[in-house]
């Protein structure tokens, strides 16, 4: 401990500006060790001893351990020292922990701490995860901590972004579809390992609100790109793919943004919303329960009436102009018949005056005309001709 504060200190701006590899290890388990939270239980075996129980869930464990990190040389050799470790931790918190077993996404979580800590320090932070950091309730069989954190989620983005709540509502694109792995791993199936590694470092720093913002900030730099998708395939795919590679970049030049947002009490309210909302409660807080519930439910109904309030002055206002354009519609036909009737009279007009240059032409043509002084014969014989 006294190396880790001499050569690199234990506050969140040393966080931000970065953990040095050698020392991300030791660094996790010492912010493990500080975090205020109720420890995982002490365990009734060895680790070897947990390491040799039979579990249930090894062929599950092996089957999972060959698709974890398969790009990365620790982890390439189905015989080698990283696969075997991985296997080891796995099974032995499935023998500790048999209300969890295992469960697919544990393995990438595992993974990232083997990489950075010997194998026995690897399983006690993995526990500290579980239990410290409350990812413990996203891997039990009911996935209730997923569930809430789905909910969490959908909610934080109907609140802060709802035209792009609305959006992916639209076409059917709902966290489950492209947030659940990002949860159940922090991000780790879709991102290079160094970069997963430096997701870790915020979730040790804050918990699993780093995941959180993560996702918050990166939907808020993407908002005009996915309200410009128009299908459910190119929404997935963008969820899915675009979205962790703008994590990527997002490490590279926004870290400080990222993690000093604030949804802390957002995501405690909604935690509470949603436990009142499942009556997830025992029989000895029912009163407290019933008095949130009540509570929530007229938190809700002062916000539906405010919306619709809101909507009926937009109703209004819609109206409103509606008929200030049909007012204005009529206003231009009756100029229009206006100046058609002004063509028409026109056109006439016009017509009237050819013809009177017509017969102006024809009488200067038949008029008498004098020359020397004498004048033609006026005797109609003459001027016919025939004189």
């Amino acid at each position: 401990s006294s190396g880790i504060n001499a050569e690199w200190p234990l506050r969140p701006g040393a966080v931000f500006q970065g953990v040095p590899e050698r020392m991300r290890g030791r660094i996790w388990r010492m912010l493990a060790s500080l975090r205020k939270a109720k420890p995982p239980p002490p365990n009734e075996q060895s680790y070897d001893e947990l390491c040799d129980t039979s579990s249930p869930f090894k062929p599950a464990i092996q089957l999972d351990i060959g698709r974890t990190f398969p790009k990365h040389p620790y982890f390439q050799d189905p015989e080698g020292e990283g696969q075997e470790k991985l296997s080891n931790i796995l099974v032995a918190y499935s023998a500790y922990d048999p209300d969890v077993g295992y469960c697919q996404g544990m393995s990438f979580i595992a993974g990232i701490l083997l990489v950075y800590l010997e194998e026995e320090e690897a399983f006690q932070l993995f526990q500290n995860l579980l239990y410290k950091y409350d990812f413990r309730d996203n891997y039990k069989k009911d996935m209730c901590g997923l569930k809430m954190r789905l909910y969490q989620l959908t909610r934080l983005v109907h609140d802060r972004y709802y035209s792009v709540h609305e959006h992916l509502n639209t076409y059917e694109v709902t966290p489950h579809l492209y947030a659940v792995s990002w949860l159940m791993t922090s991000f780790a199936t879709q991102l290079p390992l160094q970069v997963a590694a430096r997701v870790m470092d915020f979730v040790y720093l804050q918990g699993i609100d780093a995941i959180f913002k993560i996702i918050i900030f990166v939907l808020q730099v993407s908002q005009n790109e996915i309200l410009g998708l128009k299908s459910f395939e190119s929404l997935t795919k963008y969820m899915t793919e675009t979205i962790p590679q703008k994590i990527v970049a997002s490490f590279e030049y926004h870290t400080t943004e990222i993690f000093n947002l604030d949804i802390s009490t957002d995501l405690r309210d909604l935690h509470i919303e949603y436990k009142v909302l499942h009556e997830d409660v025992s029989n000895a807080n029912k009163t407290e329960f019933l008095e949130t519930k009540y509570n929530l439910l007229q938190q809700q109904s002062k916000a539906h009436t405010a919306q619709i309030a809101q909507l009926n002055r937009e109703l209004e206002r819609y109206r409103s102009e509606k008929r200030s354009t049909a007012e204005a519609l009529d206003r231009a036909n009756a100029r229009l018949a206006l100046v058609e009737a002004q063509n028409t009279t026109l056109i006439k007009e016009n017509e009237w005056l050819r013809c009177e240059v017509a017969n102006l032409q024809n009488t200067t043509t038949l008029e008498p005309h004098f020359k020397n002084g004498s004048s033609i014969s006026a005797d109609p014989l003459s001027l016919a001709g025939f004189g």
